[in-house]
């Protein structure tokens, strides 16, 4: 069935309406002659059925010898089709005319895309380079040199390790991948304290302990010194403690939310090569407060084919500030919530929260809610300070410059 199908519309078929009452002996004498004939259906009383148009030539004779009469309701097909397009000749020409537009607007390059490029100079860089190579929007992208690209990318920087440059559709893509550099040898140094804190473990890879587990150290104290064996070296190892932070926070026993109208306003743009241009509604939001809520669709797009322009619907609505009286838990409990957030925020990677004090420090009938926030922490409190060893007379060098001993001092 659907071969016959693709047959009759290369071949072309119409739809034909029978007026008259021997309607069924025209059935009989079209299947006698081998003219086929499909979606055969009476409705009010009328025959109808489709034809193919050189079936509908041997039928005309049947149908003045049964006295019936035909009505064509409706041509299909590809003969069709052609024929009033010839008839439409300026819309066969633009139609060509935007096959070909569209064409030679997929041979060009619209949209450039650095990726894998950790730092932003070097970014720039590598784009003040694709420039000086030719690669421009709206540029052929026969025109570009892609070997050429990635063979200049890797001599211009040496700490890349591979680079390719391709296209997907539209789009020029610079893929490249730093070198991954062995880390510069470590001088001689000491592990200090970065804040105070009561130590709890310590751990030693290289160097000589300062420190011992329940010690209370200051911010600056040397916890693992440079030295081992009368050499300096390179301190490395982990010093856990316990660490307290504390938060102040207050405020008024209210709060203060924006909350919207149900007032809005709605802007449609057009952005094309990175400009926009207003197609309806304000060109900036209407009111004094207000949040927008932005929809980008893309113009046309098909598999990696992207038309570089989009159309963006704006919605701006309106917003009120609603305060709402809160009592003195709540309003404590958010100014917690805050300070708690705060030190959370700041504290060092790895660090674990394992206690968490709170206490209200104003009166039921002050106009202010006073909070202090404390926690405990368990964390790594080393890290490392470069060192200078001294060269001792008639002996090897010993570590010099502004160590601690470990009693926290100054040596």
């Amino acid at each position: 069935m659907f071969v016959l199908r693709i047959w009759f519309f290369l071949q072309g078929q119409v739809l034909v309406r029978v007026e008259g009452e021997d309607d069924e002996r025209l059935l009989n004498l079209a299947v006698s002659r081998g003219i086929y004939l499909w979606d055969v259906h009476w409705r009010e009383g009328r025959l109808y059925f489709r034809v193919g148009s050189r079936g509908f030539l041997r039928l005309r004779p049947l149908v003045r010898a049964c006295g019936l009469r035909l009505h064509i309701l409706c041509k299909g097909g590809l003969p069709f089709v052609l024929r009033r397009l010839r008839r439409r000749q300026a819309l066969l020409i633009g139609g060509a005319f935007f096959l070909l537009a569209l064409y030679a607007w997929a041979g060009c390059l619209w949209a450039v895309e650095i990726k894998g490029s950790r730092n932003p100079a070097q970014a720039e860089r590598l784009a003040e380079l694709l420039v000086e190579k030719g690669v421009n929007r709206g540029v052929l992208k026969e025109r570009i040199d892609l070997a050429g690209i990635e063979h200049e990318v890797l001599a211009r920087f040496p700490d890349l390790a591979w680079a390719r440059a391709y296209f997907t559709g539209t789009k020029f893509r610079l893929e490249v991948v730093p070198k991954l550099l062995p880390p510069p040898a470590e001088g001689p140094g000491h592990l200090v304290a970065k804040r105070s804190g009561v130590v709890l473990d310590v751990f030693v890879l290289t160097g000589t302990a300062r420190t011992e587990k329940g010690a209370t150290v200051r911010a600056g104290d040397v916890l693992i010194s440079g030295e081992q064996g009368g050499r300096p070296v390179a301190a490395r190892g982990r010093v856990r403690a316990r660490v307290w932070y504390e938060a102040y926070r207050e405020g008024r026993p209210e709060e203060v939310r924006l909350v919207r109208t149900g007032h809005t306003a709605q802007a449609r743009l057009v952005r094309a090569l990175n400009r926009e241009y207003l197609l309806a509604g304000p060109a900036a939001a209407p009111f004094e407060r207000y949040e927008v809520e932005t929809r980008v669709k893309s113009a046309f797009s098909w598999r990696n084919l992207r038309v570089p322009v989009e159309i963006i619907e704006r919605t701006y609505h309106e917003l009120k500030e609603e305060r709402r009286l809160l009592t003195a838990e709540e309003s404590a409990r958010r100014l917690g919530a805050q300070a708690l957030a705060d030190l959370k925020r700041n504290l060092a990677e790895g660090a674990e929260v394992v206690k968490v004090e709170e206490k209200v420090l104003s009166a039921p009938e002050d106009n202010l809610t006073r909070v202090r926030v404390r926690i405990e922490t368990v964390e790594d409190i080393a890290e490392r300070v470069p060192y200078y060893p001294l060269p001792r007379e008639g002996g090897p060098s010993i570590g010099g410059k502004e160590g601690k001993t470990d009693n926290g001092r100054q040596q």
